[in-house]
């Protein structure tokens, strides 16, 4: 750098000469002496204002560049502030739905629970209430399916839709439960379980021939072996329509259970209940015997569907 400098001061140390010469032939030629140093310094004078009018028109784009990402960055702020005012409710809907579907949820549990119950209290019992017990409704299926182009508003009108499947299961889920209840009761008083301990038939339902007239009767029950004074239960609940003796059966219950049905309890040494008297299934309602029509102790056990006979084999569970 020295020698640059020594070389430059050697060169230059006596500045420059700048002439002036007119066009016109009779001027005077003029000559103007710089010293070098000065030179220099008008020289980064105007090196020096050449950077700074670049350096700020580039200064100036970039901020007019600044300006501009503001710009569109206050845009994309707002329109982000007025989708969340916008998603907001919506969010709140679907905390909403997710409630809502927690507690069909839990609502299906009961209805599962209560049809196990009934199943198991019901055994093979088939009645008119089993037949159709159960509702199914059409699958739920949206309008679109969610993917990268989904818009707020197909999610709210989703939601709306999920929203109205939600209160359709719901009627559907009360409705179901409602008869699920109402089949329940029913079974309480549907004959279902064997009148005696003892499962052993001695005499079946329908034509045979009588063990003490000696010609073929419609035998409208079936007899069931039993020793004397063994426990006779109610088949299910109801109420005692008759208690007392009645001609060819000897010592008898007859029990109306609602819904069409009565069974009828023969043959007895003693009754337990009385006429009008309340009874649940199972309830123990009198003690066999052999009074009436009978060749030996044993229980006769009918019932009756609208006052008509059946074959009560189709009523025992198992």
């Amino acid at each position: 750098m020295k020698k640059i400098l020594k070389w430059i001061r050697k060169k230059f140390d006596k500045g420059f000469t700048f002439m002036l010469v007119p066009n016109s032939s009779g001027g005077q030629v003029k000559s103007i002496g710089i010293p070098f140093w000065s030179v220099l310094c008008i020289v980064f004078i105007v090196g020096f204002n050449l950077y700074v009018f670049f350096a700020y028109t580039m200064q100036v784009k970039q901020i007019y560049r600044f300006r501009e990402d503001v710009r569109s960055k206050k845009h994309q702020i707002a329109k982000l502030e007025k989708e969340q005012r916008q998603v907001k409710p919506t969010l709140q809907k679907s905390y909403q739905i997710a409630k809502e579907l927690s507690r069909l949820k839990l609502e299906r549990t009961k209805l599962l629970t209560i049809w196990q119950a009934i199943q198991q209290k019901g055994g093979r019992v088939a009645t008119q209430a089993s037949r159709g017990v159960f509702i199914r409704t059409n699958p739920y299926i949206l309008d679109s399916s969610p993917d990268d182009r989904t818009s707020l508003k197909e999610l709210q009108n989703n939601l709306g839709q999920l929203q109205a499947y939600i209160k359709e299961e719901d009627v559907t889920q009360q409705k179901l439960y409602r008869e699920l209840k109402a089949y329940d009761i029913q079974l309480d008083h549907t004959p279902s379980i064997w009148p005696l301990s003892s499962t052993f038939i001695t005499s079946l339902f329908g034509s045979r021939l009588h063990p003490l007239l000696g010609y073929y009767k419609e035998h409208t029950g079936v007899d069931l072996k039993a020793s004397y004074g063994s426990q006779v239960k109610a088949a299910a609940d109801g109420v005692v329509k008759t208690a007392g003796y009645i001609s060819g059966y000897g010592y008898a219950v007859i029990i109306n259970h609602e819904y069409g049905y009565e069974t009828l309890y023969a043959h007895n040494s003693k009754l337990l209940v009385t006429s009008g008297q309340n009874v649940k299934k199972g309830q123990v309602i009198s003690f066999s015997g052999s009074s009436g029509e009978s060749t030996g102790p044993h229980l006769h056990y009918e019932v009756h569907i609208n006052g008509h006979p059946v074959n009560p084999v189709s009523f025992f569970r198992n």
